[in-house]
């Protein structure tokens, strides 16, 4: 590449970027410039993203990657292959990370990036590249479109037929607003129609002949829109170029990001989920008789903001987990969720299989491991017999996990904290239940929290004295464990970090969700004892140690359960959580009162008083809902 002046720089732009960011336009020209007649395109790139904030005050939509590349990489290249010789971009909001990256891309021809010191619009980016593109029709483009549309045919078209513009268009009911007349003409924009008209979507890329600078002012801000409304008063033929059978995805909102990376990804996912059914180039989009048509089911949602969808591919099936954008430079949540599971999966532990997973977009494909959760058996099962059989493989597999789990774990990979510490329970746990559910959802505001932080950071030191640490699930409890041809199946890791594997197994045991038989819970908590005694290091097994750690996580368990439900009723509005808040709290308080008279945790006479009080302003409130219905 030879870097050159534009209109506007004044000396040669090397490619280092100090120098971008100082010059208002790069131009780039490749050997193989060809000159007048060539293709060329506008991309439109200057915008503010507005719609994908927060991400976008950090990095400029056109730089979102999608599957690692940027979006305006993949447009560009796009153009390329489809014969465009001259590209033209238009920069403003966070431009020198568009400009950098553009300068060091070795595209073939001619890329002129020019930066508006004020947005110009999309019709002021037009006339600021009169210069460059009034020698012939050339190619507008939004810069948040990802299709396969056939640009040559739309440009040999428009040159064939002579319009002023063609406006390539689509049947996409959600964007349908633009009316076309039987001959193809565009008549208007606004979503209304003649009784002869038909209402098409605008896929944000046109072709323009030069006409279309006698409707704009140089240096003046408008919208491209008003020109083609300008022009079609004026008599020019604006017209629409009507396609079908291609892929279009507008990528201006969080939403329909995920969607376009969803799509690039999962034709390699399903042919990791089922190998032996769709060959790579049968899951793959190279032959259109081949592809599997993909089904996209919502599945129930949880606590988090994730959202799980069912993909079925046939008879073949996968499970996307979309965790949100992650635009920031730390782990995320997605990544921590594949980089462990991936690592759980290589020391044998039951965890769904890991098919592919993209960083930015928070999408982690992963093995559909079926709908029933061990909440759903329990529920369900009456003989307590085949309920304890199953709690046991389940304490086995937590067990073999908190150790074999440790071995080579990244604590890099524990996103959200890599050890399970003081700070973690007092915040986390204890102030989340005396914030969220004591003041949030049962609205107690005289609690006399001077008093409760000394017990709190005692429970939170002799938790940690007690710990027989390990690789810790942190959320090990009915909901996340799937149980597939009766074997149990770990999900929702991605909280892991290094912690005592006790909080794991009152995670487990003393869960709200099933509520287990005390009895139950007894035996179940006596095998798990057992099961840590033997893989324990000579000399360093205790049972009394062992159990009363297991007790006192019991309690900072429930207080994070109850902080998790308060909130998650309170301020989501996610009512479903409310009949485990009775449930939560009762056993709280027999876990409280049950501490061995001798233990020093013994004296939280303060909690006990705020648990005593929740429970009394719950029944308050169960009275008061009672009065309401009779």
């Amino acid at each position: 590449m030879v870097f050159t002046t534009g209109p506007g720089a004044s000396a040669i732009i090397s490619g280092d970027s100090e120098s971008l960011r100082q010059r208002p336009c790069i131009t780039k020209t490749s050997e193989t410039t060809q000159g007048k007649g060539q293709m060329k395109a506008l991309v439109l790139s200057a915008g503010f993203g507005t719609r994908l904030r927060p991400h976008s005050f950090r990095i400029p939509k056109p730089m979102f990657p999608v599957c690692g590349r940027p979006i305006i990489d993949i447009i560009i290249r796009y153009l390329v292959d489809a014969g465009a010789e001259g590209i033209a971009v238009n920069t403003h909001h966070l431009a020198d990370q568009v400009e950098t990256f553009l300068a060091w891309q070795p595209y073939a021809g001619q890329l002129v990036v020019r930066r508006e010191k004020r947005l110009l619009g999309t019709g002021g980016a037009v006339g600021n590249f009169a210069d460059f593109l009034s020698d012939g029709p050339f190619v507008l483009i939004n810069s948040d479109v990802l299709c396969d549309i056939d640009i040559r045919r739309a440009y040999r078209e428009h040159k064939d037929q002579g319009h002023a513009a063609t406006l390539v268009m689509h049947d996409h009911p959600t964007f349908n607003k633009v009316a076309v007349d039987d001959s193809g003409s565009i008549r208007g924009f606004s979503g209304k129609t003649e009784e002869s008209d038909r209402l098409l979507a605008f896929t944000g890329i046109s072709v323009l002949d030069p006409v279309v600078y006698r409707f704009v002012e140089p240096g003046e801000a408008c919208c491209i829109i008003d020109i083609f409304r300008q022009m079609i008063t004026a008599g020019e033929t604006v017209a629409a170029l009507a396609v079908h059978g291609h892929y279009w995805n507008d990528l201006g909102t969080p939403e329909r990001f995920r969607d376009a990376v969803a799509d690039r990804m999962l034709p390699e996912a399903i042919t990791k989920a089922c190998p032996e059914r769709y060959s790579q180039r049968a899951a793959g989009y190279s032959n259109e008789n081949d592809t599997p048509a993909f089904r996209r089911k919502r599945l129930a949602g949880d606590g988090s903001d994730r959202k799980y969808f069912r993909v079925e591919a046939g008879e073949c099936s996968l499970i996307l987990a979309d965790h949100g954008i992650h635009s920031g430079e730390s782990f995320g949540q997605a990544e921590a969720f594949a980089t462990i599971g991936r690592h759980l999966g290589e020391k044998g532990i039951p965890v769904p299989e890991i098919y592919g997973f993209d960083r930015f977009s928070g999408l982690v494909f992963i093995e559909d491991a079926g709908d029933i959760h061990l909440q759903d058996i329990v529920l369900q099962e009456n003989d307590p017999a085949v309920i304890s059989r199953l709690y046991r493989k389940i304490i086995d597999e937590l067990e073999a996990m908190s150790v074999s789990g440790k071995i080579g774990f990244d604590t890099a990979w524990a996103y959200q904290g890599a050890y399970y510490d003081r700070e973690l329970i007092i915040e986390k746990e204890c102030l989340y239940f005396t914030q969220c559910l004591v003041k949030g959802y049962l609205q107690i505001r005289d609690i006399p929290e001077q008093r409760l932080l000394p017990e709190f950071q005692r429970l939170a030191g002799a938790i940690l004295e007690n710990a027989y640490n390990g690789f810790m699930h942190r959320d090990f409890q009915s909901r996340n464990i799937l149980v597939k041809n009766s074997r149990p199946v770990f999900i929702d890791f991605q909280g892991a970090r290094i912690g005592p594997v006790q909080y794991d197994l009152a995670s487990l045991l003393a869960d709200p969700y099933v509520n287990l038989d005390e009895d139950l819970v007894s035996g179940l908590a006596a095998y798990a004892g057992e099961r840590v005694a033997a893989r324990a290091h000579p000399g360093t097994w205790d049972t009394k140690r062992f159990f009363r750690g297991y007790r006192l996580c019991c309690i900072s368990r429930l207080m994070q359960a109850l902080g998790a439900y308060g909130f998650l009723v309170a301020e989501k509005g996610k009512n479903g959580f409310e009949p485990y808040i009775p449930v939560a709290l009762e056993r709280l308080a027999r876990h409280l009162e049950a501490l061995p008279e001798n233990d020093a945790c013994r004296r939280l006479e303060t909690l006990i008083s705020v648990v005593s009080t929740a429970e009394d302003r719950l029944a308050d409130q169960a009275k008061n809902q009672n009065t309401k219905k009779g």
